[in-house]
This record gives structure tokens, C-alpha cells and sequence, in this order.
């Protein structure tokens, strides 16, 4: 591919552009599999007053940056300093949007759900299998009955209640499988709601404490959508007020109090739904720095 080819579509020219008539004049400083890293280092290069482009590369996927002959010697070493002293910061660059990259999860979402339609249905033919799977602090803490704390999560009063929880973790369920995947989504969504329940178990005991319910888990999925956001907000390089670098866990409080709060002899269960927030908070923290670091080692790959 020839010079003139790689500039058709070329994505953008920056300035401070110098009119050039030998285009023997630009050459390339390096090459990188994504346009926002091309950027990036492009702005080093205006940041010296220099002129600079961004070229398709010659594989797919690859942009080049290019600079005029003369200023090629020390743009390429002020981009080499740059890189070196974002890698001492120790803060790997998040991934752009994940959004289009992963499913919503719908598969996920309806097998949880039939799940969830049996285990009620049992239920009515049953009624020994709700104090039998409920959480339970007595038998948690007391009793060793260790699976208590997750089957918990499969167990409804009525029908509203099954029916509530259903459409919540539908709408939650999806967000979060859009930001991190379907699998690990639904994976950190019952984790997190498992995590709910035993804190929620171990701070009532030793008073009697039981509670059914997926609502616990749902919680978690709003509290994994409050983590990644903070993450993200928390990686942007541009500087940002601090209201607006913890919005996204301001908005999960906001919401877990409008839609989790009740009065205290309401029968809801409360510090489940504080205590699976909380742990989805921490999940989607520790997820979104897995997630970004994966991709970031596929994309190094694919660029060696």
C-alpha cells in the first residue's frame, strides 16, 4: 500500500499542520492497534508545537503516527519519555466501552430466571423447602448449614415477590453483562448476593435472623455497576471534581435507598440489601481492573 492509499479515509489530520508539498517529508514514529493510542501520543507531539498525523497503518486495526523528517528525533524520544513515565504511575489505561463488545446476557438471565420459576413452584408442593434453604444466622453460624446463604437466593414469599425480583435482575442483570460480560456478570451477581447474606448473617447473630429471596443478589448487580463506574471515573485523565468522580457510587446509595429501604417492620430485609451492594461494589471494583488488564494484554499481542 502506497502513500496516497493509507490516506484515503485516514481518520485525522492534527495540528499544527504545516502545509507540505514533499510527502517524503512525513515519516512514521510508531505504530499502534488503536486510534486512541495514536492520539494520545499524537498530543505529545502538539503539546511541542509540532505538526503530526494519524495514518491507517498497514494491517487493519493499525494506525501510524507521522511527523516531518526534521522534528522526528526528538518527538520520538519525548513519546518514548511519556511512555515510560505513564507505566512509573502504575495505572493501566482503561479499555474504551466494553459496551458493544459484550452480549446482554439474555441466555444468562432466562436460565437464572427458570431457576428461580421451579424452585417457587416447589415451593407450593413443598412448603418444608423454605425453612430448609432460607438464610437462616441460627443455622449459618450455629448449625454449620453452609449452603444457606446462596439457596436463600432462589427462595420467594409470594408471587409480586418473585415477580419484583425478576424484573429488577432483568434490567440490572443485563447492564452488568453489557459492562463486563454475561458470564462473569452472573457469576459476581450470585457471588455477590451469597456475600450479602453472610455478612447479613454473621451481624444479626446471635439474634434470630431469616431471609428469602433474590433480592440480595440484585443489590449486588446495582453495587457492580457502581464499582466499575467509580474505576472507570477514577482513570480518566482528565481532572474531575470529586461529586463527579464517585457519581456513579452517589447514584447506587440514591437508588439502593429509594428502591431497598423500608421500615423497620416492613419484613424486607434490609441489611441484605445494604450488605449485597456493598459486595458488589467491591466486585465490580476488583472486575473492571481484571477486565481492563486482559484486554489490555490481548490488545499488546495483537500489536507484537
Amino acid at each position: 500500500m502506497n502513500q496516497a492509499d493509507r490516506r484515503l479515509g485516514s481518520p485525522i489530520l492534527l495540528s499544527n499542520m504545516k502545509s507540505s508539498e514533499n510527502e517524503d517529508e512525513w515519516i512514521d514514529v510508531g505504530t499502534y492497534p488503536t486510534l486512541d493510542e495514536a492520539h494520545e501520543r499524537a498530543l505529545v507531539a502538539l503539546a511541542m508545537g509540532e505538526s503530526i498525523r494519524v495514518e491507517h497503518g498497514d494491517l487493519p486495526g493499525e494506525f501510524d503516527l507521522q511527523v516531518e523528517s526534521g522534528a522526528a528525533e526528538k518527538i520520538s524520544e519525548e513519546i518514548r519519555q511519556y511512555e515510560v513515565e505513564s507505566e512509573m504511575v502504575g495505572n493501566p489505561k482503561i479499555v474504551p466501552s466494553n459496551w458493544a463488545r459484550y452480549s446482554s446476557g439474555w441466555l444468562q438471565y432466562a436460565i437464572w430466571a427458570l431457576v428461580q420459576i421451579v424452585v417457587f413452584n416447589l415451593q407450593q408442593v413443598d412448603p418444608v423447602l423454605r425453612d430448609r434453604g432460607a438464610s437462616s444466622n441460627i443455622g449459618f453460624m450455629e448449625k454449620g448449614e453452609w449452603w444457606r446463604p446462596f439457596t436463600a437466593l432462589f427462595l420467594h414469599a409470594d408471587v409480586g415477590h418473585l415477580l419484583g425480583n425478576l424484573s429488577s435482575g432483568a434490567l440490572f442483570g443485563m447492564l452488568v453483562s453489557k459492562s463486563i460480560g454475561p458470564l462473569r456478570a452472573w457469576f459476581l451477581i450470585l457471588l455477590s448476593g451469597t456475600v450479602g447474606n453472610v455478612i447479613t448473617a454473621a451481624t444479626t447473630w446471635p439474634e434470630s435472623f431469616t431471609s428469602i429471596g433474590a433480592s440480595t443478589a440484585v443489590f449486588g448487580a446495582l453495587g457492580i455497576l457502581s464499582g466499575v463506574g467509580l474505576v472507570e471515573n477514577l482513570r480518566e485523565k482528565v481532572s474531575m471534581p470529586w461529586v463527579r468522580v464517585l457519581a456513579p457510587l452517589l447514584a447506587g446509595f440514591v437508588l439502593l435507598g429509594w428502591l431497598g429501604g423500608a421500615a423497620p417492620d416492613s419484613g424486607t430485609d434490609v441489611p441484605g440489601h445494604v450488605f449485597g451492594f456493598s459486595a458488589g461494589v467491591v466486585g465490580g471494583i476488583f472486575c473492571r481492573y481484571f477486565v481492563t488488564s486482559e484486554a489490555l494484554q490481548v490488545s499488546s499481542k495483537k500489536s507484537s
